[in-house]
């Protein structure tokens, strides 16, 4: 009986041993949408939080996220509180020059906006794996 036992025992210490490491080796990071897919289905996302990979530049006093895929844009807000963080800080001095873009990892709420230019936004909480481009042209 001692022997069932053991044998036992070995067997789920060897399963629990398989789905921790398999546990251990996903990425808790969810991979991120694109921007043609958020904006595709837009009413499905409004009011989430989602993560976008996109093309980042400011125009004027507005940074957007694009994607040249879809040809679609949507507008980045970052108030005063999330802009203390130094993620956000860094993106907003990066993309802050004139023609500036950068390609970047955007983490934040969904929403619409109520305007016909733009009607939907995000609200930044975090930006990951900014990486600046190259001006066009040049």
């Amino acid at each position: 009986m001692n022997s069932i036992a053991f044998v036992r025992a070995t067997g789920v210490a060897l399963i629990l041993a398989l789905v921790a490491g398999a546990a251990v080796a996903r990425s808790d990071d969810p991979p991120p949408d694109t921007l043609c897919t958020v904006l595709g289905t837009a009413q499905r996302y409004v009011g989430t939080t989602v993560t976008v990979r996109g093309t980042a530049s400011t125009e004027g006093k507005t940074t957007l996220l694009s994607d040249a895929q879809c040809k679609a844009a949507i507008g980045l807000t970052m108030d005063d509180a999330s802009s203390r963080k130094r993620d956000i800080a860094s993106f907003r001095r990066t993309v802050a020059g004139k023609g500036v873009r950068a390609d970047a990892t955007v983490f934040g709420r969904f929403k619409a906006t109520g305007d016909a230019q733009t009607p939907y936004a995000i609200d930044v909480y975090s930006v990951r794996d900014v990486s600046e481009r190259p001006a066009e042209g040049g």
